[in-house]
């Protein structure tokens, strides 16, 4: 079965790693640490669309940073942490 991790990026700057509050300097670490127990997750990145693009390209970095490729930007989602 394959893992799916979900980030949350809000318009306030307030971040999920699935469901849980992380602060933006943690997310790589969360990240890797979530990626260290199932390998090779697929990342589903949930942003609200009033987040600036340059928020939204630095949250990318971080999640690249963590060693983790498969992103996929999921658009117009309710936003529900």
């Amino acid at each position: 079965r394959k893992t799916i991790l979900t980030v949350t990026v809000k318009s306030d700057g307030s971040l999920y790693v699935d469901k849980e509050p992380v602060l933006y300097e943690n997310l790589t670490e969360k990240l890797k640490a979530k990626a260290m127990e199932n390998p090779d997750p697929d990342v589903l990145l949930f942003a609200e669309n009033t987040l600036p693009y340059q928020n939204l390209f630095s949250v990318l970095d971080r999640i690249r940073m963590a060693g983790l490729q498969k992103i996929s930007l999921q658009a117009k989602a309710e936003i529900r942490p």
